[in-house]
């Protein structure tokens, strides 16, 4: 009885195994290498199906924030670009690749100077720290795709990329949101919640919310964004003290924006008066933007002062700022090798006027010396645009202001209104050899 026992048993157990095995052979009935060449032709026949192409919420440094990007698989591994940056009307084609490694990644592997503008490491606007760039990728590991919308990360920095199908032509789109862009950025907000408000400032795409924390301590919340047809959406849900904020909708011709999801929630662009935003920054200028005026001034520095001085010093002219500047207003300059900085009294005279005179006393050592007596006062031909000095007496200008956008001055225009061969051009972009450009 004992070995019939034991027989039936050994039996029953063989049946079992019999039966896992099946199970377990016909769930890895396909090799992870067929199973991938699957996936490879699934996530290809999803990136080529839309006949007009994806909308990519591109990423990179997420300190820069997001920016749209239009982008059109083909069979042929070719994929043609365009970009908000670029502006409508400008593509270019190049090749891409899809391939294993440790999951699918999708990979621009050809040099597309659209594409890549967010990638290389010295950006064609001079954006980002040299090596760097905006630090975008250009190689994405795709979490999911389906025909509504493919999520990605990118394999080297980690931003998520979503890209969902667009119907609209493309310059449509991209105009539509420039005019978005145009009306909403603005260089000062004021985020009000309720009966709270807090300051934020503008910084690329990236909003930055002064607010107080837990411990009653000044905290600041970066908020990446997008701007898309309809306003601005954050990269990530913000919450201010409670508070869920995810972007704000555009008001054409407006200065308020609700939240998206909640109205009662106001983002107020703050707009000062212009001769007020140019005293509270600081802008780069160059010869090229000079007048007739100040143009002869920086010829003759650069012609007959600078020669002289590299006699004794090696080094030029790098970079000439006017502005506010740490606790100084007034000019930032590198010369022979060292940074000096003169200082100006300003009076504000309506909201787009002021008058600047050249202050003998203050500013850097360095920045004295440069503007003394002997052969280091080469500073006061910089200056001489905007004030410095005659037979030791300091020189009073009176200026028009003007600007290309109130709300966001990327370039301020000073008119001397009683010397008007004397127009400065200042910009808040950097100018590098301001002696040459």
């Amino acid at each position: 009885m004992k070995k019939i026992l034991n027989i039936l048993v050994i039996l029953a157990l063989t049946v079992v195994y019999s039966s896992c095995k099946n199970e377990v052979d016909d769930v890895f009935d396909k090799s992870s290498a067929l199973r991938m060449q699957e996936a490879l032709k699934n996530y290809k026949e999803v990136l080529v199906a839309p006949t007009n192409g994806w909308l990519m919420a591109y990423y990179g440094n997420t300190d820069y924030g997001g920016y749209n990007m239009l982008v059109k698989f083909n069979e042929d591994n070719t994929v043609k670009v365009a970009s908000e940056i670029y502006g409508t009307g400008v593509t270019q084609t190049s090749h891409y690749k899809m391939e294993q490694s440790a999951g699918v990644v999708l990979s621009f592997d050809e040099y597309n100077s659209i594409f890549h503008y967010f990638s290389d490491p010295a950006n064609p606007d001079g954006i980002g720290a040299k090596g760097k760039g905006m630090e975008g990728d250009l190689e994405f590991r795709i979490v999911s795709a389906t025909a509504e919308k493919i999520v990605m990360t990118g394999k080297k920095h980690g931003a998520t990329i979503v890209m969902t199908p667009i119907g609209t032509d493309w310059d449509e789109y991209l105009n539509q949101v420039g005019e978005v862009d145009e009306n909403m950025k603005c260089a000062n907000y004021q985020l009000i919640i309720g009966d709270n408000s807090y300051n934020a400032t503008l910084s690329y795409r990236n909003l930055t919310i002064n607010t107080i924390d837990e411990n009653g301590e000044a905290a600041e919340i970066e908020a990446p964004f997008i701007v898309t047809t309809e306003g601005i959406a954050f990269y990530k849900e913000v919450n201010i003290n409670g508070t869920a904020l995810n972007g704000f909708k555009n008001v054409e011709g407006g200065l308020e924006y609700p939240e998206i999801n909640n109205s009662s929630i106001i983002l107020k662009a703050i707009v000062p008066p212009i001769n007020q935003q140019f005293v509270n920054n600081l802008w780069a200028t160059s010869f090229s933007n000079l007048g007739e005026f100040g143009q002869y001034y920086w010829a003759y520095m650069r012609d007959n002062v600078l020669p002289t001085i590299n006699q004794y010093y090696a080094g030029t002219v790098t970079y000439y700022y006017f502005g506010k500047y740490s606790s100084y207003f007034g000019s930032v300059y590198s010369l022979v090798g060292y940074m000096g900085v003169n200082s100006f009294d300003y009076e504000l005279i309506d909201e787009d006027m002021i008058s600047l005179t050249y202050n003998s006393t203050g500013g850097t050592a360095n920045g004295r010396t440069f503007a003394g007596s002997g052969f280091l006062y080469a500073a006061s031909f910089l200056n001489c645009p905007f004030g410095a000095t005659y037979q030791g007496v300091p020189v009073t200008r009176t200026f028009k202001v003007t600007t290309d956008n109130i709300k966001n001055p990327t370039e301020i225009i000073l008119t001397d209104v009683n010397q008007p061969a004397n127009t400065i051009r200042l910009t808040s972009n950097d100018i590098s050899n301001p002696l040459i450009n």
